[in-house]
């Protein structure tokens, strides 16, 4: 359960971080080009998936917290 856990985090950590590289160098190109169309709609068009997985990025740390930590057991 953990490592399943472990994965689902790093994934949504990995998309959400990627999502939101992209609405900020998408908003960023649409300024520079002077096309507010541009700027609206890299957000409009990203922002339920960039928060979506940063949602499940959040529940996952969440839930790991109250997993049990492994230890290695010394005979």
């Amino acid at each position: 359960m953990k490592k399943a856990l472990e994965f689902v985090f790093w994934i949504a950590l990995a998309a959400f971080l990627a999502l939101g590289a992209l609405i900020v160098f998408g908003q960023l190109l649409g300024v520079v080009l002077l096309s507010p169309g541009l700027v609206s709609g890299a957000a409009s068009a990203l922002n339920w998936s960039a928060f979506s997985a940063a949602t499940v990025c959040a529940l996952a740390a969440f839930a790991l917290q109250y997993l049990p930590k492994e230890t290695d057991e010394q005979p």
